[in-house]
């Protein structure tokens, strides 16, 4: 495959998968949380550590109302879900796949 047909191919596929985070159409549908997909993932993989660390938590405090606690961890994993950049990862496994043909094209030459 041609390297210009191989660069459309891949700018095509990034027009169709990068949404969340995307400078070069000013948009950025994270609330400010992170302004890279790295960034994003940690944010994504703290707010379920911290929920995992308030459930693990909750029956310690005697106290506190484990409904509430409950509620809002499920409110916090809800964020994170609707975080998980899902098109993205559709991208990365056809940018892998298109380039894995392209690399073994250029192997049997």
């Amino acid at each position: 495959m041609e390297t210009k047909k191989l660069l459309d191919q891949l700018l095509e596929l990034k027009r169709r998968h990068i949404e969340l985070i995307n400078d070069s159409r000013n948009i950025n549908y994270t609330c400010g949380l992170a302004t890279n997909y790295s960034e994003l993932m940690h944010r994504i993989a703290d707010l379920l550590k911290t929920s995992k660390k308030a459930l693990e938590g909750m029956h310690a405090v005697p106290e506190t109302n484990p409904t509430e606690i409950e509620y809002n961890v499920a409110d916090v994993i809800g964020i994170a879900i609707k975080l998980l950049p899902f098109s993205e990862m559709q991208f990365l496994d056809e940018t892998i796949e298109l380039l894995s043909e392209e690399s073994s094209t250029h192997t049997k030459r």
